[in-house]
C-alpha cells in the first residue's frame, strides 16, 4: 500500500482526536463525579443506572404517601384523645350530679358545662387536616357533623375509606370513619344532650342513666383509636424498611455509576502524557514539504 502524506496526514489526525476524545472524557468524569453519564459509556451498567433511579423514585413517592398518612393519623388520634377528654369530664359530671349532694343548683351550672361540651364534642367531630374534614370519609369538603335546635346531630360524611399507597400492591387507611366514632353503639351525641336534658330538668335518674352509656361511648372511641395506633405503628415500620432499602439502593447505584476518582486521576495524568507525546511525535512526522507551499 503506498503511503502518501494525505494518508499519513489523516493517521496522525485520527489517532489525535481518539487521545483528546479518551482525555476529554477522563476529564468530564473527573468533573461529573461520574463514571457513566450516556448509555454509549457502559450499556449494561446504565440499563443497571436507571433501574436503580426509578426504585430510588418510588421509594421517595412512598415516602411522601406515608408522611401524609402520619399527618392524618397525628391529628386523628390527638383529637379522639380531646374526645376522650370530654368523654370522661361528661361522665364524671353525671356520677357527681346524680348523688343526692347534688341539687338543683349545681345541676343547672353543671349544664351549662354540658352544653360548652356538646358544642365542643361538635367542632372536634369537624376536625380539618388543611382543607379536609378527617371524619368524613370521602366527602372531605364537607363538615360531616351538624346538629338542628334540639341538640339532635346527624352526620352528613360517608363510610369511604382513604387510602394511600405503601408499597408495591401495598396500601393502607388513613382515616377513621366519623359514624364509627360517634354513633357506632352509641351515639355520643344523643348521651351528651340527654346529660344536659338531665341536669337542666333536675332529674337525678336521667343523669344516672347515662353513665353507663358513656361507658360504651368511651369504650367505642377507645376502640377506634386503638386501630389508628396500630396503623401509626404499621407506618412507621414500613418508613425505617424503606429508608433502609433506599440506602441499600443508593449505595448500589453509587458503586455501578460513580467515578473512582483515584483511578480516574491517575488515568488523566497518564491520558495528558500521552497525549502531549501524541502531538510531539505528529509534528516531526508531519514536516511541511515544498509541495505544501507550492498548494
Amino acid at each position: 500500500m503506498r503511503v502518501t502524506n494525505k494518508l499519513m496526514a489523516d493517521t496522525v489526525a485520527n489517532n489525535l482526536f481518539k487521545n483528546t476524545e479518551h482525555l476529554l472524557k477522563i476529564q468530564n468524569m473527573i468533573s461529573s463525579g461520574k463514571r457513566i453519564s450516556k448509555p454509549s459509556d457502559d450499556p449494561i451498567g446504565m440499563g443497571k443506572v436507571l433501574d436503580y433511579r426509578k426504585t430510588i423514585s418510588s421509594i421517595d413517592q412512598y415516602n411522601r404517601n406515608i408522611a401524609r398518612g402520619r399527618s392524618w393519623l397525628d391529628i386523628t388520634d390527638s383529637t379522639l384523645g380531646s374526645v376522650d377528654n370530654l368523654l370522661m369530664r361528661a361522665k364524671e359530671i353525671a356520677v357527681s350530679q346524680a348523688t343526692g349532694t347534688a341539687n338543683k343548683q349545681t345541676r343547672e351550672i353543671a349544664a351549662k358545662e354540658m352544653k360548652n361540651i356538646y358544642e365542643q364534642m361538635l367542632q372536634l367531630a369537624n376536625t380539618k387536616l388543611g382543607s379536609s374534614y378527617i371524619f368524613a370519609g370521602h366527602k372531605t369538603d364537607t363538615a360531616p357533623f351538624s346538629r338542628d335546635d334540639d341538640y339532635n346531630a346527624s352526620y352528613n360524611g360517608d363510610k369511604g375509606d382513604i387510602r394511600i399507597i405503601v408499597g408495591e400492591d401495598t396500601s393502607i387507611s388513613i382515616n377513621a370513619n366519623g359514624e364509627d366514632i360517634f354513633f357506632s353503639k352509641v351515639s355520643v351525641f344523643d348521651v351528651l344532650r340527654d346529660l344536659k336534658d338531665g341536669l337542666q330538668n333536675n332529674d337525678p335518674s336521667a343523669i344516672s342513666n347515662q353513665i353507663e352509656l358513656l361507658n360504651d361511648a368511651l369504650g367505642q372511641v377507645l376502640k377506634v383509636r386503638a386501630e389508628v395506633g396500630a396503623k401509626l405503628n404499621r407506618l412507621e415500620i414500613t418508613e425505617t424498611y424503606w429508608a433502609n432499602f433506599k440506602l441499600n439502593i443508593t449505595e448500589m447505584l453509587s458503586q455501578t455509576e460513580d467515578a473512582d476518582l483515584t483511578k480516574a486521576i491517575t488515568d488523566l495524568t497518564t491520558q495528558e502524557a500521552v497525549y502531549q507525546t501524541s502531538l510531539a511525535i505528529s509534528a516531526r512526522i508531519i514536516q511541511p514539504s515544498l509541495m505544501n507551499f507550492l498548494r
